[in-house]
């Protein structure tokens, strides 16, 4: 039993959830998307789920592209996380909070980037996530910053400044946004893992097993890919991660960092049975990073059905119906993008994170 919320409060939150993964997209649907001859002709499928909202509200925008179709899902993904929310309190309505604030995040990651190419403010917005009145941001006046310095500045009353401010340094030598984004990736990240170990009980255990397998997942990708892309030292790949995740230290960073391999790293953390690691099998590194990806979301996918399915009054329903939304949409996001371009069926499949069932 949860030593945060009490049953009546999780029996609320949990028909909320109910009620909103019954709308996700069953098996049929999908059979009907990959089927689908382009990318409109999935885009009509779409329309007969409940994302025909979404679609119907851009069509009468003038006209759908993938992008904004993309940021208008996460906002319909940010729009649910706020309706679970409202029903929790205490330390799991904190981490829900921060959870949400990963779309905020993101939304700050396409100012710096608007901003670095020089893109108009109106361009910039359409690339943002709609997030309603929720967020307490001041995106107005950031959306019409000129400079980096400035959009710092504006958010100098944030968690963000400080990272920020240390980062800004290196962009300026460098003038690349990697410092940057880097900053503002660990300081929301290392908030999460707090809100995580406020939790007691139940609930801590839940959100470990949910949001911080999540944690484990970005630090070891973001390892190897810092060592496989950018070439950092081993001190400064550690020191651009997740200190406190739940299955991850520094001990395997700086493994990681001096070359480990990743199929050692899997087993290590999460035993020989959690992954087919044959599919890491004869690729160079720059190649593996992708399928690497793709195994550990998969993986994530598989410990939220579960969370979902268990004992319904508790935290795990709740974060394993947010986590499968998101990747829901992430699903009809590659899904599109692959249709435009004009793949097959099964080279879809090998691509998404469902492909498994």
């Amino acid at each position: 039993m949860s030593t945060s919320l009490g049953i009546t409060q999780y029996a609320g939150a949990n028909a909320r959830v109910r009620g909103l993964y019954s709308r996700l997209l069953d098996k049929d649907v999908w059979r009907e998307l990959l089927s689908a001859e382009d990318f409109n002709a999935a885009l009509e499928i779409l329309k007969n789920t409940h994302y025909e909202r979404v679609i119907r509200a851009l069509e009468q925008r003038g006209g759908i592209t993938l992008e904004q179709l993309e940021r208008y899902l996460w906002g319909e993904a940010a729009s649910n996380c706020r309706k679970v929310m409202v029903f929790t309190g205490g330390g799991v309505r904190i981490l829900l909070t921060v959870w949400w604030q990963h779309f905020e995040l993101e939304n700050l990651k396409a100012l710096f980037r608007g901003l670095d190419q020089q893109m108009d403010p109106n361009v910039v917005n359409r690339f943002l996530i709609p997030l309603g009145t929720y967020s307490t941001l001041p995106w107005e006046a950031l959306l019409h910053e000129r400079t980096v310095s400035g959009l710092i500045d504006r958010l100098r009353n944030t968690h963000y400044i400080n990272p920020l401010r240390a980062a800004y340094p290196r962009y300026q030598r460098e003038r690349s946004l990697f410092p940057i984004e880097v900053a503002l990736d660990i300081r929301y990240y290392r908030d999460l893992a707090r809100a995580i170990y406020r939790l007691t009980g139940s609930d801590r255990l839940d959100a470990k097993r949910v949001l911080g397998t999540r944690l484990d997942m970005l630090n070891i990708l973001w390892a190897f890919r810092y060592r496989i892309y950018y070439n950092l030292s081993a001190e400064e790949i550690v020191n651009y991660t997740i200190w406190h995740a739940v299955r991850t230290d520094t001990q395997i960073i700086q493994e990681i960092a001096l070359g480990a391999d990743p199929r050692d790293i899997l087993v290590r953390i999460w035993g020989e049975e959690a992954f087919d690691l044959s599919q890491l099998t004869g690729s160079d590194e720059t190649r593996m990073l992708p399928k690497l990806e793709l195994l550990l979301e998969r993986f994530w996918r598989r410990l939220a059905q579960e969370a979902l399915s268990g004992y319904p009054f508790k935290l795990g329903s709740l974060l394993g119906y947010l986590v499968l939304n998101e990747l829901e949409v992430q699903d009809i996001v590659t899904l599109l993008e692959a249709k435009g371009m004009g793949w097959e069926p099964e080279r879809i499949k090998e691509h998404l994170i469902r492909s498994e069932e």
